[in-house]
């Protein structure tokens, strides 16, 4: 492992390149580039799967200073798992079982102990796995229906998950077209569900898309051993009804206040994973090298201030 044990470790997320790369060619890049861990993308792993036996990436890991520390990610909604799906809500439920446990399996095989579950939140996409979400329209269930049926989904995954070594993060995305408004009902809702193996996943372009804050405060309201990781990325200069995953970019430019967002992520003792995530277009044009290098650089000479 890289550093001091009492440092923040740093982490590539494969939404960053994931127009431009793969996961053979991203463990490599990433394990020459410096990180610490890597956040492995779901999609990524199955392509990986279909070509590779797991024990191949197993026998990477343990040759490799390069660790796995989380899948993303399973995407939610409010009619997932519900007691009373018949028909295609039904289909819908076991499909996305069958992606998480397939997912689960690797990950004990691999040694990866964490799997990134994010909001529900409302879709322009269409697709099942991937949604995209959307900030013009408000979101259409009160805060105790959202409660509710974010609790029931992570009491039925956590179980399974247990089976395979596994943690929930539960990643609230803040946006207005979004279930989960602030980090405070993040919380709440990991608490309320009572599963030792369900803490959280935070975000600064996430938290920052409710109302453009620029105050991460609430972070050190949360125990600190039940924030599991910490995304870190930057965002371009636009309304917040207009930010969406293309406007992400790399943290050494943008709005955010990633000194207060890291801040405040000492000063509640959080040692990471801190994870570069960014989910922009434009750098899926460049070659995967230049992704992963500048990734590293620019979130190193930022991270490197606090630990």
């Amino acid at each position: 492992m890289r550093g001091n044990k009492n440092n923040m470790k740093l982490s590539y997320n494969e939404g960053t390149g994931i127009g431009c790369s793969s996961l053979e060619k991203d463990l490599v890049l990433c394990e020459k580039a410096g990180f610490d861990y890597i956040e492995i993308h779901a999609a990524l792993l199955l392509d990986y799967v279909r070509l590779h036996p797991v024990k191949e990436l197993k026998d990477f890991f343990a040759k490799s200073r390069l660790k796995p520390h989380a899948i993303n990610a399973l995407f939610t909604y409010p009619e997932l798992f519900d007691p009373k799906n018949t028909g295609k809500a039904l289909e819908n439920d076991r499909a996305m079982l069958a992606y998480f446990l397939s997912c689960c399996q690797i990950a004990k095989e691999i040694g990866d102990h964490y799997f990134i579950i994010v909001n529900p939140m409302l879709s322009d996409s269409g697709s099942l796995y991937v949604p995209h979400g959307i900030n013009t329209v408000d979101y259409p269930y009160s805060r105790e229906q959202v409660t509710d049926f974010s609790v029931r989904i992570l009491r039925t995954l956590s179980p399974v998950a247990a089976q395979y070594e596994v943690n929930l993060c539960w990643e609230p995305v803040c946006g207005r077209g979004c279930s989960v408004r602030t980090l405070e009902h993040a919380w709440e809702i990991v608490k309320e569900t009572g599963c030792s193996n369900v803490g959280l996943a935070v975000d600064s372009v996430n938290l920052h898309l409710n109302g453009k804050l620029n105050d991460f405060s609430a972070i050190r309201k949360v125990p600190v051993d039940k924030i599991f990781i910490a995304h870190i990325n930057n965002c371009d200069d636009r309304p917040v009804d207009e930010l969406g995953p293309a406007d992400r970019r790399f943290v050494d430019s943008g709005e955010i206040d990633l000194n207060n967002y890291l801040s405040n992520l000492k000063a509640a003792g959080f040692k990471g994973p801190v994870s570069i995530e960014t989910l922009r277009p434009e750098y899926y044009t460049w070659p995967a090298e230049k992704v992963v290098a500048e990734a590293y650089r620019t979130t190193k000479e930022l991270v490197d201030k606090y630990r």
